[in-house]
């Protein structure tokens, strides 16, 4: 009986520290994670607003994230992509994200499709494709519905 006593309290003690946990000290933590305190001051605005120049490294991430999205729906689509992309944001270390336009078509109908892709420079010479590492690529998740409403409307 004495055992069962000691473990009862044991099992009771292990169930408060997790509720007091988890309900308790993490919303706190998370509130201070997510406040101002946490935010870091600089003079870099690369991750608050677009590029607006122009370089070898972002002609470059946004050259081979055309190249990416040939590769991962152009069996299934004609994609046509322009020179410039809309936005390009650097996020510092070599890692960019960039965001674009490329004209989608099925064979019947055609669609502007705006989409985000998110690539990484590792090292070495930036026209070569195996020097970079894609992260993510969004904006064809529902490509099909889009272009099966073109051809409805």
């Amino acid at each position: 009986m004495k055992y069962l006593i000691k473990f009862i309290l044991v099992l009771a003690s292990f169930a408060f520290l997790v509720i007091l946990t988890r309900d308790g000290i993490m919303p706190q933590v998370y509130d201070f994670v997510s406040s101002d305190a946490m935010l870091v001051d600089s003079d870099d605005l690369g991750d608050q607003r677009a590029l607006e120049d122009d370089t070898d490294l972002t002609r470059s991430a946004h050259a081979h994230c055309n190249t990416l999205i040939h590769e991962k729906y152009g069996s299934d689509y004609t994609l046509s992509m322009p020179l410039q992309a809309l936005n390009i944001w650097d996020l510092g270390d070599y890692d960019y994200v960039v965001n674009g336009e490329a004209n989608v078509s099925d064979g019947g109908a055609s669609i502007a499709q705006k989409y985000v892709c998110r690539i990484k420079f590792d090292e070495g010479d930036t026209n070569d494709i195996d020097n970079w590492s894609l992260y993510d690529i969004s904006g064809f998740d529902d490509i099909d519905e889009a272009l099966q409403s073109n051809t409805e409307d």
